[in-house]
């Protein structure tokens, strides 16, 4: 009999690429489309997966299921400690993992605006619109724009719940796979000849028979009769300069109306389908709001380092639903393609004092141009979503 070996601890790294830990160093749309097709046969994951790699653990690549164990997501932490790559992360790893006609996403920057010249850094969750999951990007600038965002969203979630009636995203999905495969039991009339007022052109074939067996067109039928209805992800940077806008903002006047539309997807999102991930600053207000009190996960992040051996901005612990909090290396995204030459065999002296001793790994550097590795992600995100016919989301804006 074998016994599965328990696997071994290590030591965080000192930085982490997000799509090593995704297990797609060379992203293709072959294999984008071949996690799309696990999603879909998975019958934990009906309405569209949700799952959000964050980075290196001490076992592996630490991820947050906001299907299973969310619905919310929050990331604390104080200035310099990642949050904008973490939430970048995240939606990339939400967009590897389903189809974008199964999972949508909305951003939402709380700054009131992002400096371009700053290169990606400064660009909070704009360089993230590439995505073809992402359907609305919103940042809080705008007045007009803020006011109008809010109210789609609450709309959304008022259209959600007609649809949905009593049930909630699961149940409703799990009747409509039925409904398509699945029809009700025959009547006597059926049996025979049709009854009055009917055709006998049903879905049930026409020779008697004890087994009922479907025509190809009907379950297709059935399945186009109800609309479909993805899985919406809404992400929030900087929630605090939303719940606590500085004088002067442009989007002082419409904050208010967003932070009431945030605090709706709290309170009803999980019956809805629809998942907040916000970042916010360690205290202060946003404490209090709706959207931190009912965040079942939740990232506390660490302050920034200044010293060359210091972990890069990203190391933080994910605290599960049950309490069970594990520590991780957030994966970056961002960062430019690694130099293959570097990780090449390098001949070194070594003296004889540290003969057994692991071989030291030589730093992998970045290219100083060429495409981030999001951007490479969302270009086989793109292909992969034409390949498979992937329909669009429709934006809130």
């Amino acid at each position: 009999q074998l016994v599965q070996q328990p696997r071994v601890s290590v030591p965080l790294p000192q930085t982490a690429r997000l799509l090593d830990e995704l297990g797609l160093a060379r992203a293709t749309p072959a294999s984008l489309m071949a996690r799309w097709a696990d999603a879909a046969d998975d019958p934990d994951s009906l309405g569209g997966r949700a799952w959000a790699v964050l980075g290196a653990g001490p076992r592996g690549p630490v991820s947050a299921d906001l299907a299973a164990d969310g619905p919310h997501l929050l990331i604390e932490g104080p200035a310099g400690s990642g949050r904008t790559e973490l939430l970048r992360a995240v939606v990339a790893s939400l967009a590897a993992a389903e189809r974008p006609d199964r999972l949508g996403i909305v951003l939402v920057d709380g700054r009131d605006g992002v400096g371009a010249a700053a290169g990606a850094h400064g660009e909070g969750l704009r360089v993230c619109t590439d995505v073809p999951h992402v359907t609305t990007h919103l940042t809080a600038n705008d007045p007009v724009r803020m006011r109008e965002f809010a109210q789609s969203l609450s709309a959304e979630l008022k259209r959600r719940a007609e649809l949905l009636g009593r049930s909630d995203f699961a149940e409703w999905h799990t009747g409509r796979e039925l409904s398509g495969r699945m029809v009700s039991q025959r009547t006597t009339a059926a049996r025979g000849a049709p009854a009055s007022g009917t055709t006998g052109a049903g879905d049930l074939d026409s020779p008697p028979s004890s087994t009922m067996r479907l025509r190809p067109g009907a379950s297709r039928r059935q399945t186009e009769a109800a609309p479909p209805l993805p899985r919406l992800v809404v992400v929030v940077d900087d929630l605090d300069a939303l719940v606590s806008p500085a004088l002067g903002s442009p989007g002082r006047p419409a904050a208010g109306s967003v932070v009431r539309a945030l605090e709706a997807v709290a309170r009803e999102g999980e019956r809805l389908g629809v998942h907040l991930v916000a970042a916010t600053g360690p205290g202060g207000r946003t404490a209090e709001t709706e959207p931190a009190r009912l965040a079942t996960i939740r990232v506390t992040l660490e302050p920034p380092g200044s010293g060359p051996e210091e972990p890069s901005p990203g190391r933080g612990r994910l605290t599960a639903a049950d309490g069970r909090t594990t520590p991780f290396q957030g994966g970056r995204v961002t960062g430019r393609i690694p130099r293959t030459a570097t990780l090449r065999p390098t001949v070194v002296p070594l003296d004889w004092q540290r003969m057994g001793e692991p071989p030291a790994r030589r730093p992998v550097r970045e290219l100083g141009n060429g495409p981030t590795d999001l951007a490479l992600l969302a270009s086989a995100l793109e292909r992969a979503a034409r390949e498979v016919s992937a329909s669009e989301v429709p934006s809130l804006l």
